[in-house]
C-alpha cells in the first residue's frame, strides 16, 4: 500500500500529540512493508529526508506574505490562505509523481484548501471549533478558520474518529453527518508497562499541557480537600505552560494557601523516554479533562498498571470502565474529584486491582500492535470501496 499522511508538524519538527501520533502510525506501517510518505510545512529543503523508513517531504512556503486583509471583520495574513492552497497543489503534484492510494489528514485547523486526487480520509483528532464548543466558547474561532476545518471534514470520502465521543461531536458542532469509524489512539504497551519500582509515597501525578480544559486547574483546587484526609499527600504535574495559560496557572496556585502549594510540584516538561517511570512511581494517576478528544496519557498511564481517576465528561468514560478499570469523577466539582482520589489513598489494594484492570483494557483496546491492524483494516476497505 502507498500512503501518504498530511502532517505540518511531524519530528523532528516541534510535534504535538498529532505529530506524534502520525509517526508511530507511519513508522509501523513502514515496518510492515507500506511505502509511506508524510507531506508537511517544515525545514527549508528540496529533497525528501528518509526517517525509519518513512520518506518525509518538507514544504518551504516560497514568498510568506504578511500583510494583513480584513474578512468578516477579522484580520488575516495573506499566508494564512497560501499556506493551505499551496499545501493542496503540493500533494497533488506528488499524487502524480507517487501515485498513492490514500491520502490521509486531519481536522484540527484544516490544513488543505482542495481535495486530494485520490481516496482522502480525515481523522478526527479534535478541531478548535469542537474545542472551542466544548469549552462553552463557540464563537472563540475567526470564520475562516471555521471554513477550513469544516470543508476539510466535508471533502473526506471516509473519517476516523479517536474516540465515539470526538465523531459523535464533530457532526454536531459542524452540521454535519459523516460516518465514521472509531478507531482508538494506540499506546506502545512494551514501552507503557507496570515496572518493579515502589511508588512513592500518596504521590498523585498529572500529565499534559497546563490549560484550563486538560482540568489541571481543577485539580490544583482539588488539592486542600486532599490534605484534610491526607496531610502527606502530593501533586506532581509535567507539562508545559505558556501564555495565558501560565498566567491562569499562576492565577490558581495563588488562590490556594502556601500551605498547600507547598504540595504541589510543577515539574515542567519531561522526556517521552522517561514517562513510564514517571508513571510508575505514582499512587494515583488523574485525568480531569473538560473536552479531550481521547486522552493519550490516560491510556499510557493504564498501561503502565497505574489506577486512574478520569473525568466524567468528553472522552473519560470510554476508557474507564467505573469501579472496574478506574474511578469516574466530576472535573468541574474539585470535591468531587478529591473524593475519588482520597479512595484509591486509602485503599492501596483497591488501587492495585484497578491497575490490574487498567493494564488489561490497555492491552485489549490501545495496544500498539492491534491497534495498528484495525488501520490496516480500515485501509483496505476503503480501498475497496467504490
Amino acid at each position: 500500500m502507498k500512503i501518504c499522511f498530511i502532517c505540518n508538524e511531524y519530528p523532528p519538527m516541534y510535534a504535538g500529540g498529532i505529530g506524534i501520533f502520525v509517526k508511530n502510525l507511519a513508522e509501523a506501517l513502514a515496518c510492515k512493508g507500506n511505502n509511506v510518505h508524510v507531506l508537511g510545512y517544515g525545514r527549508k529543503q528540496t529533497q525528501p529526508e528518509l526517517i525509519n523508513g518513512v520518506k518525509v517531504h518538507y514544504i518551504w512556503l516560497p514568498h510568506p506574505l504578511y500583510k494583513k486583509i480584513k474578512i468578516s471583520g477579522h484580520q488575516y495574513s495573506i499566508a494564512y490562505l497560501l499556506r493551505r492552497h499551496y499545501l493542496s497543489f503540493k500533494i497533488n503534484r506528488l499524487l502524480k509523481q507517487q501515485r498513492f492510494d490514500l491520502v490521509e489528514s486531519y481536522d484540527f485547523s484544516g490544513p488543505l484548501a482542495r481535495k486530494p486526487k485520490c481516496k482522502f480520509i480525515v481523522r478526527l483528532h479534535g478541531a478548535t471549533l469542537v474545542y472551542r464548543f466544548g469549552e462553552g466558547r463557540p464563537d472563540n474561532i475567526n470564520p475562516l478558520q471555521r471554513h477550513f476545518e469544516i470543508s476539510n471534514v466535508k471533502m473526506a470520502d471516509h473519517v476516523i474518529a479517536v474516540s465515539q465521543h470526538i465523531g459523535k461531536l464533530t457532526n454536531q458542532v459542524m452540521g454535519l453527518d459523516k460516518p465514521y469509524q472509531v478507531i482508538y489512539n494506540s499506546v506502545d504497551t512494551d514501552l507503557f508497562s507496570p515496572q518493579n519500582i515502589k511508588p512513592d509515597h500518596k504521590c498523585i501525578l498529572f500529565i499534559g499541557n497546563m490549560m484550563w480544559r486538560k482540568g489541571v486547574f481543577d485539580l490544583i483546587r482539588a488539592m486542600p480537600f486532599i490534605l484534610q484526609k491526607h496531610p502527606d499527600a502530593h501533586l506532581k504535574i509535567a507539562g508545559g505552560s505558556s501564555g495565558i495559560h501560565k498566567v491562569q496557572l499562576n492565577k490558581t496556585l495563588l488562590e490556594v494557601e502556601e500551605s498547600v502549594s507547598d504540595h504541589i510540584h510543577l515539574l515542567g516538561r519531561v522526556p517521552h523516554k522517561e514517562l513510564p517511570a514517571l508513571y510508575n512511581r505514582s499512587s494515583v494517576f488523574v485525568f480531569p479533562s473538560r473536552v479531550e478528544a481521547f486522552g493519550l496519557t490516560c491510556a499510557e498511564a493504564m498501561a503502565c498498571g497505574r489506577p486512574v481517576v478520569a473525568t466524567s465528561m468528553a472522552s473519560g468514560p470510554e476508557l474507564i470502565e467505573e469501579g472496574i478499570s478506574g474511578l469516574i469523577a466530576d472535573p468541574t466539582t474539585p470535591e468531587d474529584l478529591a473524593a475519588k482520589i482520597c479512595v484509591v489513598l486509602e485503599d492501596p489494594a483497591l488501587g492495585q486491582r484497578l491497575g490490574r484492570a487498567a493494564r488489561e483494557r490497555a492491552l485489549a483496546l490501545f495496544d500498539l500492535e492491534k491497534n495498528l491492524n484495525l488501520n490496516l483494516d480500515f485501509y483496505h476497505k476503503v480501498l475497496m470501496s467504490h
